[in-house]
Parts: C-alpha cells; structure tokens; sequence
C-alpha cells in the first residue's frame, strides 16, 4: 500500500485543506479483542522501521510505540504541522525544511520533497467524529475547536482541528477514546458552544467504523 501511495502521489503537485507531513500521512495500530498494545507497539515499529530503511523517508514514533510515549500532536507541532502555509486555510507542497529539526526514530534526517516523513504509532483504538459547523469563519471554529478538545481544557482525550469543508462549512474533525468520551458529547458541547456564537451546527458522523462494529466484521471474516 504504501509503496504504490508514493508511486502515485508526487507530495510537491498536492494541496488541500487538511494538513499532512507526508505522502503516508499517519499509520497507527490499535489493539482490538485478544490484543494488547505491546503487540500493537510492537508492529507499530516494525513498520517504521521498514518504511525508513526500504524507502529512506523519515519516521517519528509516537504513543506506546515511543520509548517515552511521545504524542503525535507534540511531535506535529514540533514540525509545524498545524500551520497552513498557502491562502490562509490550505496546505500545498512540502512544509517540512529539506533537513528536519529533529531527529526522527527511523530513516533520514533528510527530507524528501516529493514523499515527505510519517508518524506511526499505538494507541488505544480511536473514532473519528466530524461536526459539520455552517460558517466559512475559519478562526472563529478553531476557536470553537480549542474549547472543546482535552488540551484546551474540554472534553478528555479529545483531539479536535477546524478545517474548511466546502463552500459553506468548516467541520469540527475529532478524534476520541469511545471508552472516556462518545460521539453524543463531543456533539452536544460543540452545538452548545457554537450557540453562543450564533453558528448553526450539523449533525455529525463517523468517518470510518465504530470499535466495536470493525472487531465484528474481523470476526465475521475469520469466522467465513
């Protein structure tokens, strides 16, 4: 898979609204049913490994694959992974420096403008949740965005970033523990916050399976 991705992808012709350190943005392992996350770190840098030597990009580890358990987010700001650098509210190219300012867990220091580096990691298992927010005022959602996440002060293990989404949105997209917090609060305290703005807020929804319905298609799978 990721051989093909950086065979198709030239990361010097890409922009978008979402930010990215690279062609394979981001791999992280999660442990489902009878697994732990010392099999899921485990995996994590086993494939970091791969990835810096077979195709000489750079890998940070993060979470339990991390000797000190380093988070994805402190090593994205590290990096400057949440500044856009074109028209405001896009990301376009390369924004990482040819040589990186720190040094990465695997692969070289150097960076390639075409493929970029990647973070993998382990973690518990997370549910992606967006809520759409219908303004095009991009500062006053991520201001929104800063409430509601657990660095800010919000929600616990919450991780939230405002994106433009279309012509007349910009969406809340979350990443959350299921076992501390449910889509239902992220939900409830993004449309109470967004009320004191006047925003109007759309419901939200997942943007890959849940947990629990992925652990029960595996064991259908197997089961076949």
């Amino acid at each position: 898979m990721m051989e093909a991705a950086f065979s198709a992808i030239n990361l010097e012709l890409h922009s978008g609204a979402h930010p990215r350190m690279g062609v394979n943005d981001d791999l992280s392992f999660h442990p489902l049913g009878q697994a732990t996350m010392e099999d899921a770190a485990s995996l994590a840098k086993q494939l970091a490994s791969d990835i810096g030597n077979d195709f000489q990009v750079p890998v940070f580890l993060y979470a339990a694959a991390h000797p000190t358990g380093k988070s994805v987010g402190a090593i994205r700001r590290e990096l400057g992974y949440y500044r856009p650098n074109h028209m405001g509210n896009q990301w376009s190219g390369t924004m990482l420096p040819d040589v990186l300012p720190i040094k990465p867990d695997e692969g070289p220091t150097n960076v390639s403008s075409e493929k970029g580096a990647t973070t993998v990691g382990a973690t518990p298992f997370l549910e992606g949740y967006n809520v759409p927010v219908l303004s095009k005022d991009v500062a006053t959602v991520r201001r929104i965005t800063r409430r509601l996440s657990g660095r800010g002060g919000g929600l616990p293990t919450v991780q939230a970033l405002a994106l433009l989404h279309g012509d007349d949105c910009t969406e809340i997209a979350c990443l959350l523990d299921p076992d501390h917090v449910s889509a239902y609060q992220v939900q409830t305290v993004v449309e109470q916050i967004a009320a004191e703005q006047g925003l109007e807020v759309e419901k939200g929804y997942f943007t890959d399976l849940t947990k629990d319905r992925m652990l029960d298609k595996y064991l259908k799978i197997t089961a076949d």
